[in-house]
């Protein structure tokens, strides 16, 4: 398994726990995936560069995952289908030396 960081850009118009619930959900398809989420870190409402879907401002989260290989295709078609999810960005890590 390889290690990635996917950052999520969420509706900010989204209600709290409707929030909650679109990223259990995410975290349920990775785990599905034989994935897990190592660690989560909100960064909260930021503007955005550019509007997307009409909208100015995104809520911000950057999840450190493991994954396999294989999976990757997957979890960018399930993540695309999800409609509270403006943009998602799945980037592998480095592997850190131990030198």
């Amino acid at each position: 398994m390889r290690s990635y960081e996917l950052t999520l850009v969420v509706d900010p118009d989204l209600a709290s726990e409707k929030q909650k619930r679109q990223l259990e959900k995410i975290k349920k398809i990775i785990t599905s995936l034989k994935g897990e989420v190592k660690r989560t870190n909100e960064w909260g409402k930021k503007e955005l560069a550019y509007p997307i879907k009409k909208k100015n401002l995104g809520h911000y989260f950057l999840w450190e995952i493991k994954l396999p290989e294989k999976s990757l295709n997957e979890l960018s078609s399930k993540i695309k289908m999800e409609e509270g999810i403006m943009r998602y960005l799945l980037v592998k890590m480095e592997e850190r030396s131990s030198a």
